[in-house]
């Protein structure tokens, strides 16, 4: 009895610890395959101070040579898709109070202080080169670190690898 519990817990994590965080929205027809040429750009909204310029730089680099190992090539002037890197910081939710006449409601059992740190998200859109339709796109969020969105080569490519597992599969 045990033994089947044991086993049971164990497939559930595993089966958890497997999954792939991105949320993915695409066209039915779209298949990576249909394509050539690529340019990867980053989003006027990813200049937030709390972005590092780095990491910005990381991120389009490494999507850039990723889509190359795929057997793409990039074209800066006439590319088959466009690649749009976002990265976003956003407040999480804060401590919420209403207005009572005269006085203001205040929850003691709600636990604010993991909610006044921000969250950041990645998210990759690929856009039809022809007439800017959105072809594919992928959500994610990333680790938030020091009031600042800096990661590392190696996180940059984990969390590329994770867009580029769904993108292909």
């Amino acid at each position: 009895m045990y033994k089947k519990i044991l086993t049971l817990l164990t497939l559930i994590v595993m089966i958890g610890c497997s999954s792939n965080p991105v949320s993915v929205e695409k066209v039915s027809t779209f298949t990576l395959q249909d394509f050539d040429s690529f340019v990867v750009v980053i989003s006027d909204k990813s200049d937030d101070v709390k972005v590092s310029p780095f990491t910005n730089a990381g991120f389009k680099k490494e999507f850039s040579e990723q889509l190359q190992n795929l057997g793409l090539t990039e074209n800066l002037d006439n590319p088959d898709f466009k690649a749009v890197i976002s990265l976003s910081v956003d407040k999480k939710n804060k401590r919420r109070t209403a207005r009572r006449s005269p006085y203001y409601y205040y929850d003691p059992f709600y636990d604010d202080y993991g909610y006044q740190t921000d969250r950041s998200m990645l998210r990759l859109t690929i856009y039809d080169a022809e007439n800017g339709d959105p072809l594919w796109t992928g959500l994610r969020s990333t680790q938030y670190v020091d009031k600042e969105l800096k990661l590392d080569q190696e996180q940059i490519s984990k969390y590329v690898q994770s867009f580029l597992s769904e993108l292909v599969g």
